[in-house]
């Protein structure tokens, strides 16, 4: 049985990986720590990647997609940042969602 905190871990740094190779600087804003409520940057999301004048805030999945309303919302709200959710599907690769 395969732990699902280390295979949400694996996934992220995927993702990061893939973004640092296309020139993006990434940070992890999650907080980590067992009594925590809130983990990730605004409830939603795991990984900031930033360009000159580009910003992206995105949601790591593996395998499922999450409901899409919180982060339309806040695309809404925050045009000035570019919501990303990006899943590993196992053995196909990611699947990206923008908004």
């Amino acid at each position: 049985m395969v732990n699902t905190y280390q295979k949400g871990w694996r996934t992220v740094n995927k993702g990061r990986k893939d973004l640092e190779s296309r020139g993006w600087i990434t940070a992890d804003v999650e907080k980590k720590g067992k009594f925590l409520k809130q983990h990730d940057l605004f409830n939603l999301f795991d990984v900031i990647a930033i360009k000159p004048n580009r910003t992206k805030l995105i949601q790591f999945k593996t395998n499922r997609m999450p409901t899409f309303k919180p982060y339309k919302e806040f695309s809404k709200k925050y045009p000035q940042f570019e919501v990303e959710i990006w899943v590993w599907i196992d053995r196909k690769g990611w699947k990206l969602k923008l908004f």
